[in-house]
């Protein structure tokens, strides 16, 4: 979310410094630094009444805490061996301090294909693990004990005393407070703007309390993908100058991962496009940052599931709300109340226990690969939901996830921090907050959002159903390089391993053959897979 770990401060709490930016929490009433030296009480204070993008390190009565901030936003890379153990928040760090020789894990690369975007404790280089958010490390001189700190369950509301207004109203202050504490440490800051709700959000709030700002739009020569209308709309309201900039190809690289630096492959090769238009535009501007609404679907929960329908009427029973969930659903999907009722009743069937809404991606897995993952279950101790726990908030966990793992890759190459202040910590708790119907009241989604900003925003923003993508312009790339996109695919690594199915690939990497859904995306991420395996495997990583 920030890459900023420049700045060291004390606890604001008791013992031990934090790396990152930490920002107390509106409202809070901290305890006074005295008898806060036990590791969980402190570690639950600050969790409780401080948010940022921060690793916590102190020395407790047991070894020395590391402790890592809900959000996720700083990341938390760790090395172990006998009698140390060392961290940072680059794992490139670790490897060129002679801490490790740098060593593909295959199995955690075929992992995170079929689990697309789940963090996990595990990285696909051997040796490296990382922190989880939320997540407490203790360590003694030999051992780790690992502790969950933060669980989003206990922000899940249960009593709906209050109104749909006055949650959205909230939402919005929250909203607000929270880009205006990220505004004060970055006075002049770009927003990279679609022109759909959550980075016009985004801007919304920096224009209300930032110093100067900017805003760029990346444009495709597919209409799809250029959302400039959109976009000026916004920038209109705001008063901000808007930076039209279109897509080059010539900037992707094949041979190059965009996630390179994260022991983790999980970026898309044509995302390098985007990446240098960022980059020239803060130099060109000289930004302190660059803001972005990644996170937004997720965090706002946009769904197209019956699961709300179900939330409902566990709350409820029959009534008048229930129909009302009912036809939402229909509206948002377009499908028939019978089709969707019959979905509800088989979604509610199933219990919230294993409920994770995590589907797995199998395009183009190989299929002996598929069947020994078919019976492994998705794990995270965010989805361990409580019984009963509202299928809603185990869809919207879930998503929540997806958006924290996303924000990991990050261009390295920007000069400045790349912030995503929608999953700030305090913005992640109030959703968690407003039930699952409301994020689809109206028939439209995002709702609650929606509602809070709907003053701010210009009202074909406000109303806007669809989003621009990408995709014309991939898929184009696609067809121009099929040759060399195939010969990297069915002549490397993951092949070899037999992680992906060469016979589909080959299919659909045939001169005419056409782009299927989700091609697009799911290409380019093998692509960058395989050049990701490639630069962790260079002789040129290993320490002197």
């Amino acid at each position: 979310m920030v890459t900023d770990t420049g700045e060291v401060n004390r606890n604001p709490i008791g013992d031990g410094v934090t790396i990152g930016k930490i920002f107390r929490k509106k409202g809070s009433n901290p305890k006074s630094p005295s008898g806060m030296r036990q590791n969980a009480r402190s570690s639950e204070e600050l969790i409780s009444n401080f948010w940022g993008s921060y690793v916590h390190v102190a020395d407790g009565p047991t070894g020395v805490v590391i402790l890592r901030d809900p959000s996720g936003g700083l990341p938390c890379y760790q090395v172990a061996g006998t009698g140390f153990a060392a961290f940072a928040s680059d794992a490139p760090l670790l490897v060129s301090a002679g801490l490790l020789r740098p060593s593909v894990d295959l199995e955690v690369v075929g992992q995170t294909l079929y689990f697309s975007q789940l963090p996990r404790v595990e990285t696909a280089i051997a040796g490296i693990k990382q922190l989880l958010p939320g997540h407490m490390l203790t360590w003694d001189g030999q051992r780790e004990e690992i502790s969950q700190h933060w669980n989003p369950w206990s922000h899940v509301e249960t009593d709906f005393s209050k109104s749909t207004a006055e949650r959205s109203d909230r939402l919005g202050q929250i909203l607000r407070d929270t880009h205006a504490t990220w505004a004060a440490c970055y006075p002049h800051s770009l927003v990279g703007l679609s022109g759909g709700l959550d980075s016009s959000i985004v801007a919304v709030c920096l224009a209300e309390a930032s110093q100067r700002l900017e805003c760029l739009t990346a444009v495709t020569s597919d209409p799809v993908g250029d959302e400039r209308l959109y976009a000026r709309l916004v920038c209109e309201q705001i008063g901000a100058q808007l930076f039209e900039c279109e897509y080059v190809s010539d900037a992707i690289d094949l041979d190059r991962s965009v996630a390179e630096a994260v022991p983790i492959p999980n970026g898309k090769s044509h995302e390098r496009a985007y990446n240098r238009a960022v980059r020239d535009a803060a130099h060109r501007l000289n930004v302190d940052a660059f803001f972005v609404g990644a996170g937004g679907d997720n965090v706002f929960y946009l769904t197209h599931s019956a699961r709300p329908i179900v939330d409902r009427y566990r709350t409820e029973g029959l009534s008048k709300g229930l129909i009302d969930t009912i036809s939402d659903i229909c509206t948002i999907t377009g499908a028939s109340i019978w089709r969707v009722l019959r979905e509800a009743i088989r979604v509610g069937s199933r219990g919230s226990r294993g409920a994770t809404g995590w589907h797995a991606d199998v395009d183009y897995l190989d299929p002996d690969f598929l069947a020994d993952k078919a019976a492994r279950p998705v794990e995270h101790p965010w989805l361990n939901a409580p019984a009963e726990a509202p299928l809603g908030k185990v869809g919207h966990i879930s998503m929540i996830l997806r958006a924290m793992n996303h924000i990991e890759h990050r261009d390295k190459e920007l000069a400045v921090p790349m912030i995503s202040p929608l999953l700030s910590q305090p913005v992640i708790e109030a959703c968690l907050g407003i039930p699952s119907w409301e994020a689809c009241e109206g028939g439209v989604d995002r709702s609650a959002a929606r509602r809070a900003f709907s003053g701010a925003l210009p009202p074909r923003v406000v109303g806007r159903h669809g989003k621009g993508s990408p995709d014309g312009f991939v898929g184009d790339f696609i067809h121009r390089h099929r040759a060399g996109i195939a010969d990297r695919l069915l002549n490397g690594q993951l092949a070899a391993n037999r992680l992906i199915d060469r016979k589909a690939l080959e299919a659909a990497l045939r001169d005419g053959a056409p782009l299927q859904r989700n091609d697009c995306a799911r290409i380019m991420e093998l692509v960058d897979t395989e050049a990701w395996i490639a630069h962790w495997s260079s002789p040129s990583l290993l320490p002197a």
